[in-house]
């Protein structure tokens, strides 16, 4: 964990400190054109599957407890393509609830009451693709940190009679589409529509022991202010 927290104060302290070259002057970061900031309401499902085997689209197992998950998720512009490179940079936060369901007898593993997640990490969007005339699309990959109030039913069942923990890993991967492009309503040109997965884990016995985690696919539309 505390290597984790290094390495996310050293890259975020040259985020803030950096340069970069636009129009003939450097730019400090924060510094961007337009708007600033990225609001995401999002819903999702819990499920079984590995990460891996959701973006390869290999396999979709649904949590057998038949959770949900709803949240919000807000960035703040750090970069916007630096050094004109099709690349933005923002800081994300986010606050999602769980919504723990369990029939079973094991209450005391299980629970019915609600969860609540907390994350924070950099997260960084590739913004050029060969379709974008057509439609703009966004592909956005976020690393930080999350902590739980409440282990939920998924990790439980993925890590049964193992360690759980509160803190852990958060990996955010996210692929969303202009919605102006999509519709051809003007209003929606700083709207985006698209679908992600929320991922905790231990990476692999790296913080606190934890092997596993948990994984949701969530779907969400997200405005830029």
């Amino acid at each position: 964990m505390k290597k984790i927290v290094i390495i996310l104060i050293t890259l975020l302290s040259l985020n803030l400190y950096g340069e970069t070259e636009k129009e003939g002057k450097n730019r400090k970061a924060f510094d961007v054109d337009g708007n600033k900031y990225i609001i995401r309401p999002l819903y999702g499902i819990p499920t079984q599957s590995d990460i891996g085997d959701l973006l390869t689209f290999k396999e979709f197992k649904k949590d057998p407890n038949d959770g949900e998950i709803a949240g919000i998720q807000v960035e703040r512009y750090v970069y916007k393509r630096p050094y004109d490179f099709p690349v933005d940079i923002t800081l994300q936060s986010s606050f999602i609830t769980h919504f723990n369901s369990y029939s079973g007898e094991e209450t005391d593993y299980y629970t019915n009451d609600n969860s609540y997640e907390i994350n924070f990490g950099i997260k960084i969007y590739w913004t050029e693709f060969p379709w974008d005339k057509y439609v703009r699309t966004r592909l956005g990959i976020s690393e930080g940190l999350s902590y739980i109030s409440r282990i939920t039913n998924l990790e439980r069942y993925n890590q049964y009679h193992k360690n759980n923990s509160n803190y852990l890993n958060y990996i955010d991967v996210t692929l969303s589409f202009n919605a102006k492009d999509i519709t051809g309503i003007e209003n929606l040109e700083d709207t985006y529509i698209g679908m992600g997965i929320s991922h905790r884990s231990g990476i692999f016995g790296t913080i606190n022991g934890i092997d596993g985690g948990s994984n949701n696919v969530t779907f969400f539309f997200e405005t830029e202010l």
